[in-house]
């Protein structure tokens, strides 16, 4: 507990945490808005799944060029910047008529979040001690999974009563909301940074060399490093499976369970109260000692439960299995988070978040439309239960071939840089 007194007294830290969670949670209202707008003009997985691949493909291509200027100008800024422009895109969404305007928005909408998503990881290791990084990120999580319970549930009455345009507008606010909070709040950081690329008034195409040579040199951290490398595989092979399941989920919530547009809200919701069970028990109080190796037994047993969750036709069951699945990933995603922010080497951590939604991007995209084509032939039922069993195989193997990674060596470990003085080091 005196650890998360000191997270507390992290005004740095207080105000990332804060502005993530007002966001997150008109994102969790708006996504249950996005995703019934298509289903009504459509119908179909496979404009469901077009949904969910727009929203992949600014990751593909802005994901280098986002770690690197993460790596390379103010972090907090780029966070900024990020909520001013996703307020405006948002924004526009309820004068959207048809699905190729709602794809654009969308698309531009996860553009943002390719830039504010590893911002937020990125920045921790700045204003956040080491020891207690897995204390924040738990924190981080709770507080995300507390939105998940809140806000998809939120998105489903909005809907109900106002409509769509409702939860687009209540997005906009809070995207704003978040921006005033980072704004108002002077940063102290720990360390200094060395900008990736240097400064100076150099050729344009030798500005461009050196913009290159620093994405090159994100892709490179990954690649000589076992450990990481060993990560980026398996999360590669996870992606692949799990990316399908988001609209495959809405179609079988309406199509098999035959329930309302409300209760897609409740079931997101469930996920946000066993993500709340995960946060707590997983990373609160604890950092696990081999958190790969806990992430790939946790996929294991995500994809029994998600077999189980293909064969049933009872709402609450489904909704005591989709808790379960909450708490899983949370315990997963608290674990991966904490080991790539100590693994990665400061001065290109962002650019490592970076390439990690690039190299992801192509495999959901794979996903997403291979799940929706295979449940509109053969039927959602069949898609999620071998979504299920080919979850247990990669964690299986995952946890066998762990055992053979070497371990980072401890001489490896970059030095500390030299910190500053608080009231410099502060200002943003």
């Amino acid at each position: 507990m005196n650890q998360l007194r000191s997270l507390f007294s992290n005004r740095s830290f207080l105000s990332v945490w804060a502005a993530s969670a007002v966001s997150g949670l008109g994102d969790k209202i708006a996504i249950v808005a996005l995703y019934l707008v298509v289903y009504h003009l459509s119908g179909r997985a496979v404009d469901l799944g077009l949904l969910a691949a727009v929203q992949i493909l600014p990751a593909i291509f802005l994901g280098p060029v986002a770690g690197l200027i993460l790596d390379r100008y103010s972090r907090k800024k780029v966070l900024v910047v990020s909520d001013v422009g996703s307020a405006l895109i948002v924004a526009t969404l309820p004068f959207a008529t048809t699905l190729a305007e709602i794809y654009l928005l969308a698309g531009l909408l996860a553009a943002g979040r390719q830039f504010a998503g590893p911002a937020r990881l990125a920045i921790l290791p700045d204003i956040v001690p080491d020891g207690e990084l897995d204390k924040a990120n738990a924190l981080t999580m709770t507080t995300r999974n507390v939105v998940l319970l809140l806000g998809p549930a939120a998105g489903g009455a909005l809907v109900a009563l106002g409509g769509t345009s409702s939860a687009f507008w209540a997005d906009a606010a809070t995207f704003l909301a978040s921006a005033l909070l980072l704004i108002t709040q002077p940063f102290v950081y720990l360390t200094r940074r060395t900008p990736a690329v240097p400064g100076g008034k150099s050729a344009e195409g030798r500005v461009l060399l050196r913009a290159w040579q620093g994405i090159r040199q994100g892709a490179a951290t990954v690649l000589q490093q076992p450990r990481l490398r060993f990560a980026f595989f398996f999360m590669g092979a996870t992606v692949f499976v799990t990316a399908m399941q988001t609209p495959l989920v809405v179609l079988f919530l309406k199509k098999i369970l035959a329930r309302g547009d409300p209760d897609l809200g409740f079931m997101l919701s469930a996920a946000g109260l066993g993500g709340i069970v995960g946060a707590l028990t997983g990373g609160m109080f604890r950092a696990g000692k081999r958190p790969l190796r806990t992430v790939t037994w946790l996929l294991a047993v995500d994809g029994l439960l998600l077999v189980a969750f293909a064969v049933n036709v009872n709402f609450l069951v489904a909704l005591a299995l989709f808790g379960l699945f909450g708490a899983i990933g949370t315990v997963a995603q608290i674990s991966l988070a904490t080991f790539l922010q100590r693994e990665a080497p400061r001065e290109t951590r962002g650019r490592v978040f970076g390439w990690l939604g690039s190299l992801m991007g192509p495999l959901s995209l794979v996903s997403v439309f291979a799940g929706a084509v295979a449940a509109d032939a053969v039927g959602v039922v069949l898609v999620l239960a071998l979504s299920g069993l080919f979850e247990l195989v990669v964690g299986l193997v995952g946890w066998l071939r762990l055992a053979a990674v070497p371990a980072r060596p401890a001489i490896a470990c970059e030095p500390a840089a030299p910190a500053e003085p608080r009231e410099m080091a502060g200002k943003a």
